[in-house]
């Protein structure tokens, strides 16, 4: 008698977690992403933004700057600059 109530109090608590976890991850999947919030960068002086461009979880935007093109690259989640590619005018070997 003592087992059989062991095995069903076992059983319940098996429903019951699944139960848990199932709640659990719905509720995840409909709350909406946090923003970054307010993230701050400072152009280069006689900068100007000329087009930007989002690339599955990066935003990359293009500058134009004394006839140099930057490529600023940025992630959208935590809005953390990650790298920046610069092509200056010059003449070709």
């Amino acid at each position: 008698m003592g087992l059989k109530a062991l095995v069903i109090g076992m059983g319940v608590l098996i429903v019951a977690g699944v139960a848990v976890v199932l709640v659990t991850i719905v509720n995840r999947s409909l709350a909406p992403p946090a923003g970054v919030g307010e993230v701050r960068w400072q152009l280069p002086r006689g900068a100007e933004v000329r087009d930007w461009r989002v690339a599955g979880d990066e935003l990359v935007i293009r500058l134009e700057q004394d006839g140099a093109v930057l490529f600023w690259t940025f992630d959208r989640r935590s809005g953390q600059r990650l790298g920046e590619v610069r092509l200056e005018p010059g003449s070709n070997p």
